[in-house]
């Protein structure tokens, strides 16, 4: 099967990049032909190079939305863009498959891709309307998201159960929006053992780690999403029970100059740090003993469920608790301000491999990559060969 994924090309560096990294890899080892179409843009360079490494890869002159002055407004009446539609057909593909960050992007997209001549479908990571972000204008941007969604005459996929819930919601009261709306979770690679050892020790002697020294990880873009001056306020508050502990930051963003002025101020260097961001954060997720993740919402991480895969213990925000809807007691779950409140618990080794092992076990069960690449196999299985109806004789 030949599958053309469409990238609204944000260039976050985001789950929304790692998840066509993943899903695309895995399929074109299982036989499938992949493509990437994206922008032009140098911002989306890191992720041409790494799918080009299993697919091929298309270019365009697209700018994403929001890098529009205009942002989804210009979408209510969406251009006809035949140079892309002809990127497209040129690549033959049984399937087009566009990915989107959230509900108001890349909306020229979904138009344009009723004029080729192949089921089509679209996941979206992040549902949040833009009135509950309270951003400007939010009821006429959620208004023309939710029309182009409704116009979309392909299937919709969520990537958790409370995203699927959201985007039903949202796109109500179209008569079809509960059979529009496909639920297939993210799934991440469980490394095996070896593995975990080998990594663990070669990037524990590179960070000058002791064998005592206890380290908590978190990887993520330094953005207001992500709070990463909550991790620094949840650092310095359990350092004072783990005299030991040590801190790590993987990513940047726009907040790293804030970022670095407070580790001065609280003179925090030795015992906090960041690097820049990295193409592959495994080795730093087994050198860690912990992970925290203080972002205040998501769409389903990427990064904590591979933290998860790692057999870390992960700390979560309520507000966040409240969106994974996980079971209980396979993540900490600690308030949204600088006291660590579920510090008693973290503090306890015994507690945190409860907390690691119950985490692993519900990757296993719920979240593998495997899992994840079967149910798209079927769902363009499905949409490639739909069943005949019965007749009624």
């Amino acid at each position: 099967m030949k599958i053309l994924f469409v990238s609204s090309s944000s260039g976050s560096r985001g789950g929304g990049e790692l998840y066509l990294i993943y899903l695309g890899q895995e399929l074109a080892k299982r036989g499938h032909t992949v493509g990437l179409w994206c922008s032009q843009h140098p911002r989306m360079d890191e992720l041409a190079n790494s799918f080009s490494q299993f697919g091929e890869v298309l270019r365009s002159p697209y700018v994403n939305t929001y890098d529009r002055k205009t942002r989804c407004f210009g979408d209510a009446f969406p251009h006809f863009h035949q140079d892309y539609l002809s990127q497209w057909q040129g690549f033959q593909p049984d399937i087009l498959h566009l990915n989107k960050q959230n509900l108001e992007d890349g909306l020229d997209l979904l138009a344009l891709s009723k004029h080729l001549s192949v089921p089509c479908l679209a996941t979206i990571h992040i549902t949040q309307t833009q009135t509950s972000l309270g951003a400007a204008l939010g009821q006429l941007r959620d208004f023309i998201a939710k029309r182009a969604l409704n116009r979309f005459h392909g299937s919709l996929v969520a990537i958790s159960e409370n995203r699927a819930q959201e985007l039903t919601q949202f796109l109500f009261p179209a008569q079809n929006a509960a059979e529009k709306v496909v639920l297939i979770d993210n799934g991440v690679r469980i490394p095996e053992t070896p593995e975990r050892l080998a990594k663990r020790q070669a990037t524990r002697s590179q960070l000058t780690l002791k064998p005592d020294e206890l380290l908590i990880l978190a990887v993520g873009r330094m953005e207001v999403q992500k709070q990463p001056l909550l991790f620094l306020q949840w650092a310095t508050h359990l350092k004072h029970s783990i005299p030991s502990a040590r801190f790590l930051w993987v990513g940047d963003g726009r907040l790293t100059p804030v970022w670095d002025e407070w580790v001065r101020e609280h003179q925090a260097q030795e015992y906090i740090q960041r690097l820049g961001w990295q193409n592959d954060v495994t080795p730093f997720l087994a050198a860690a003993d912990g992970f925290f993740h203080p972002a205040k919402f998501e769409g389903l991480p990427f990064a904590l469920l591979e933290a998860m895969a790692w057999s870390l213990p992960c700390v979560i925000t309520p507000s966040l608790a409240d969106e994974l809807k996980f079971p209980p007691g396979v993540c900490f779950v600690a308030a949204e301000n600088e006291t660590f409140t579920d510090k008693e618990s973290f503090v306890n080794s015994s507690l945190r491999e409860t907390v690691a092992i119950a985490g692993h076990k519900l990757i296993q069960q719920k979240f593998s990559l495997g899992s994840m690449v079967d149910k798209y196999e079927n769902l363009y299985t499905s949409l490639t060969h739909p069943k005949p109806a019965l007749s009624l004789r």
